[in-house]
Order: C-alpha cells, then structure tokens, then sequence
C-alpha cells in the first residue's frame, strides 16, 4: 500500500497496480490545510514481503519509547516501561510480541487521536484493528496527512473524526477479520445420546416439557456454530500487524465482543462441549491454553497481545480433569502427561510474589496465600477511554507518570485479571469503583481454585506415576486448606470471606500499615471482608469441605440465608453499585458452582437445593432465549421471567460461550 500527497498529480501507484487493484478504489480527502487530494491506493502486487505504506521524506512519528513526553501526555502503552515485567520488550515471549497492531509504539500518537476521538463506541475495538501494512509505514502515512508547512518549517494538525475514520479505514482492516469462523468437525446436528433422560421422555411423552427442553438444548448446542473461530494464516505471517495472538488450533469464543479465546470462560465452554460430544474441539481447546502457557508462563487473561499482563483464574486443571473423565482414562493418559508439567509452571506463577503473600493468623502462625497482581500500571489498552477518565476523575491526571494514577490503573487491572471486572468486593467504600484496591485483598474463591489446582495436580502425578510431585502437591493444598481455614473461614457466618490486608510486621517487631506492595519478605495480617458475596461460597465448590459433609450442608444453608437467592438465580453480590459484577445481576459460571458445589459436598440438603436452583435456572435461560432469539453472558436474577443484566463499561453481550456450557451442563446433570 503506498500513499502520495499531490496536488493535481495522478497516483503514481496507480499505474503499477493490477486491475483487481484498481478495482479496491482509490480514497479520498481533501487536505485540512493545504487543499491538496490525498490519494491512497491499495496495491497488492507490491505485497511479496507484506503490504507497505510510503510517502516523501517525512520522519517517523514520536514514540513511547522515544519521547515520553507523548507516553505520559497521551496515557498510552510504552511497550519499553518497568510496566512490563516480563518478557522482552521488543520481541516480547517467544512467538509474541508484547506491542503490536495499534499497540505498536509509533503509533502511539495515532491510537490517542482513535480513542479520544471515540471513533468506536468500544475501546477494544480499536485495539484489536488489524493493520494492513508494518507499523512503521502506517505511522509515517499518518505524519504525512497530519503534518503542514508553517512559518517555523512544519506544524501537526488533528484530523476531525470523519478524516480519522478515512485514514483508519484505508491502512487497517476490521476488528475480528484476522478470525476465521468454521465448522467444528466433531459437530453434529445431533449427537448420539445427547441428553439422554430429556430424550427418553421427550419421546415417551411421560413429560409435558421435555419436548421444549430438549429443544431449547438443540438450539444453544446448535449455537457453537456460531462461536468456532480459527486464527488466520496471516497472523503468524505478519505478527507486528495484529494484537491477536496466534492460536494452532480452532477454538470456541465467548462471542460479541469476546472475539478471541479467554481463559476462564473456556471451563464452561469445555464443559458444554463435552455434553455436546465435541470432544476433539474441546481438546483443541485446551491445546491452544497450553500453547500460551508454555509461551507465558502463565495462561493471559485471553489470547491479545494486551492480555499478556495478567491472567484470570486458574481453571486450567479442571478442564484437563474434567476432558480426561469424560473421554475415558486409558485414552488420555497422554493428556495428563503433557498438562502436567504446564500446570506446575502456572502454579508457579500463582504463589510466587507479588502475587503470594506471607500472611500471620492470631497465634502468630504464618502462611501463604495468593492474590490477584496484574503487572500494568497504565489504562488498561482494551478500556483506554474510561480508565483514562476514571483517572482524571480521581486523580486529576490520567498520565501514568502520576504515582496515583498509575496505582489507580494498576488495580484496575488486577480487578481484571480476576474475572470479576468490577464488584463491590474490590472497593474501600463498597460502592466506587474510584476506591477500588484489589491488590490488598487475598480472595477466598482465587485461594480456593488454587486449592482445587493443587489437588488436581497430585491426582495428575499420581496417575503419571511421578509419586514424589503428587506427594508435594497433596502438601501444598493441605497448608493451602489450614491457612484458608485459620485466616478467610467465618465459623459465625458459615462462609469463607475476602481478607483485607490491614497490617505488615515489620523486622523489628512493629506493626505498620502496609498494601502488599513492601516487599516480598514481610508478614501481613488480615481483616475479614464483612460483605455478603456469592465468592464466599465458592471454596465449597473448590473442595474446601470434602470429607466434612456436617460443614458442607451448614455452608448451603448458609448460602440460602444469604440473602443472594433471587427469584431467577443468584445474585453475584447484595449491592446495587451499577456495576455488573453486582446486584441484580447472576452470572452463569457462579450459578454453576455453587448449584455443583452443594450436590457434591452439601449432603440431602445440597442436592435439595442444587436441583432447585439448576430448576430455576435453565428455566429462566430458556424464557429470554423463546423471548429474544440469545444466550446473554449474564441475566437480571431480579425478576422472575428473567431479562439480560446490564452494568459495567461495555453494552451486554450475546453468544455466549460460558452460558451455552453451564445450561447444557445443567440440562444434562438435573433434567
């Protein structure tokens, strides 16, 4: 791609074009200050070492590396900051880079003006543009059109939102074109011994609504369809020119905006997979999780060259569990083989500091327990708009050179990193996600799926016949258990809760107040969370009262006196903050927890309630689905007839990956 700023001077380029080229069209827009036509023409036969962007003798933009002036002024990624902690800068983890697409530093002026502009409704979708030439050349053509002549040489110009979508539109393609939607091959219209029980009624007609409910479940599986993806050649041929990850395999997306593979989602996709006999995609699936893992050292919060600074939590082993026990033992033994060393590198990155803490109960007993620690200290790039505006609001400033903006967007990011972005559970005052401090909380449920990672991993070894790393691991998830027990158990409330750092002990004895962030060598001590959450309740799912049916049975009736249990599921958490991890909305993933927690640990009275509530639950999904044609990501457990939930910094979302597993889970478990 070239582009020629002329005056009445045809496009060179033009002529060495081929006729399809030429069949693209030739842009244009009139120059804000000379009145010049500026022509660009996409000319592919010019593409043998990638498509490129050319002009006169204009120098290369700014960068973040280069002038922090324009870092500090726009708020925008510095691909060379202590903001990224891992990785190298320039070439980022082996087979990603850690800035490219818009994300590419000499673009950084450019990104600015899309953002600050809200050439999109949605931050991300910026991000996730797909750049048709290098950065370097896109960020030259942009210094061209937005460069003058003036008394001292040259000045820049802005360019007004229509002449920026000109530009945008003619050096980038759209956001998602980089993803290939496909046919899984392991789909079927409908597969043997789908929903067996649902079946059998059906067609016995011993069951008035089985008929609806079996095909309620042939729609939402029919819906993966619609949700396969595979990453494009053209990804791994030009990394620079995309934020999108190279996956090897195909994959099940989220959906909407959720176009690419995300970790913690991906459990209840596998799980639904599995009901739908998809076994091979969710394989696949799991393939592309170890891919970046073993790249990382981590699973990223989703495959983006922008999540590579967090993760989300850490289910990676209940999907190998959960694929091994569905597909037969003494087939997958090869599974566990390869899982198991990836799995005690993510466990790694867990209780390692910062992330790990050494925590001291009331008997001066210490202990370890993990926490959620993005390594960002800037506006996270897929929210860019509003974590800037949330600083300024805050702070007075959205530059991450300020040392209180740059600790606002750090946990910002922590918040993201655990699923749960955002909630009450992260804020000072319970209600402003301007206080929020999610890296001076230690969860209850991230302690627990560690617990669950544990466990898994020993149950793993063992089975590989590595006895000595099943023997540490069972170790492991027993200091795990006394610790949460001593330090986030509630024995008044029968609930695990957040702990709040509150105190560090210093090496002479003193206490101070102390945020985690003082070293990885002090002791804290912990202040129970007082607020009521579906969270403190997720440990039961995690397998924190196995063995104890008594505990696990006082815990479910506990959950029901919580207050959560709504009239069309659970609510996430009591507090109506306007922020979607919050009342009234119930979320998919917890509905499957806790429903699955209490069969399995809470005795008669959690298979009671277990039944009940998956009852209400796919009930309430098949009502909106009849209703509105979708699966949404999460619903208003507020009323009965059920409707989509809202909140939070983006519009609600279809498809969905997470609510289509747990309502075939569900359907398959309880009906």
């Amino acid at each position: 791609m070239r582009i020629h700023v002329t005056g009445s001077t045809p496009c060179t380029c033009l002529a060495s074009c081929t006729a399809s080229d030429r069949e693209l069209g030739v842009g244009h827009m009139q120059h804000p200050v000379w009145g010049v036509i500026l022509l660009l023409t996409v000319c592919s036969s010019h593409a043998t070492a990638g498509r490129h962007l050319t002009q006169g003798s204009a120098t290369n933009l700014p960068t973040a590396a280069n002038n922090s002036s324009v870092a500090s002024s726009t708020g925008m990624i510095d691909s060379n900051s202590s903001a990224v902690a891992t990785g190298d800068s320039n070439t980022g983890f082996p087979g990603y880079p850690l800035s490219a697409g818009l994300l590419a530093p000499e673009l950084v002026v450019l990104l600015s003006a899309i953002q600050e502009q809200r050439l999109y409704n949605d931050s991300k979708t910026a991000v996730d543009l797909v750049l048709k030439a290098p950065a370097s050349d896109v960020a030259s053509a942009y210094q061209s059109v937005t460069t003058v002549p003036s008394t001292s040489g040259t000045s820049r110009i802005s360019l007004d939102r229509g002449q920026l979508h000109w530009f945008v539109n003619r050096t980038m393609d759209p956001a998602g074109s980089d993803l290939i939607q496909c046919q899984a091959p392991d789909w079927q219209p409908k597969p043997p011994d789908f929903l067996p029980r649902l079946t059998a009624a059906a067609d016995s007609g011993s069951d008035a609504a089985a008929k609806d409910l079996l095909q309620f479940g042939l729609a939402v599986h029919n819906l993966w369809g619609l949700l396969c993806r595979q990453v494009s050649p053209n990804v791994s041929a030009a990394l620079q020119q995309h934020s999108l990850l190279p996956l090897p395999n195909r994959t099940i997306v989220p959906g909407d905006r959720f176009r690419e593979t995300y970790y913690w989602d991906s459990y209840w996709i596998v799980r639904g997979l599995l009901v739908s006999g998809m076994n091979d995609t969710a394989a696949s699936l799991l393939d592309n999780l170890f891919a970046m893992l073993e790249r990382v050292g981590h699973v990223p919060n989703g495959a983006r060259v922008y999540y590579l600074n967090r993760s989300q939590p850490p289910l990676l082993s209940a999907m190998v569990r959960a694929l091994y026990e569905a597909s037969g033992a003494a087939t997958q033994l090869p599974l566990l083989q390869r899982a198991l060393p990836l799995l005690v590198t993510e466990h790694q990155y867990w209780t390692r500091p910062p992330k790990a803490l050494n925590i001291s109960d009331a008997n001066g007993n210490v202990h370890s327990l993990s926490r959620y620690w993005a390594d960002w200290y800037q506006p996270r790039p897929e929210s860019y708009r509003e974590d800037s505006e949330l600083a300024r609001n805050v702070t007075g400033t959205s530059s991450p050179t300020n040392s209180a903006a740059a600790q606002l967007y750090h946990e910002l990011s922590s918040g993201a990193e655990s699923g749960w972005d955002y909630s009450s559970r992260w804020f000072a005052d319970g209600k402003t996600l301007g206080t929020i401090r999610t890296s001076q909380i230690i969860p209850a449920d991230l302690n627990g799926w560690l617990y669950q990672m544990e466990r898994n991993i020993a149950w793993a070894a063992n089975l590989t016949g590595d006895g000595a790393t099943s023997d540490r691991f069972n170790k492991a998830a027993a200091a795990r258990k006394e610790a949460m027990d001593r330090l986030l158990w509630d024995n008044t409330t029968v609930m695990w809760r957040d702990g709040i750092l509150s105190s560090l002990t210093n090496s002479n004895g003193t206490t101070s107040q102390g945020n985690g962030t003082d070293g990885t060598n002090q002791v804290y001590m912990l202040a129970l969370n007082p607020g009521i959450s579906a969270s403190n309740f997720i440990p039961l799912w995690a397998g924190l009262s196995e063995g104890d049916e008594a505990q696990g049975a006082r815990v479910v009736q506990s959950l029901q006196d919580s207050g959560l249990i709504s009239a069309s599921g659970i609510a996430t958490t009591l507090y109506r903050t306007g922020q979607q991890w919050d009342y009234p909305n119930g979320w998919p993933p917890l509905q499957h927890m806790l429903i699955e927690g209490a069969s399995q640990y809470g005795g008669d009275i959690g298979h009671l309630f277990a039944a009940k509530m998956a009852r209400t639950w796919v009930m309430m999904n098949m009502r909106v689905f009849n209703r509105d044609g979708h699966m949404h990501e999460k619903y208003d457990v507020s009323q009965a007839e059920g409707g989509y939930g809202g909140g939070g910094e983006y519009a609600p979302q279809i498809g969905f990956g997470w609510s289509n597993g747990v309502v075939l889970d569900l359907l398959n478990t309880y009906f």
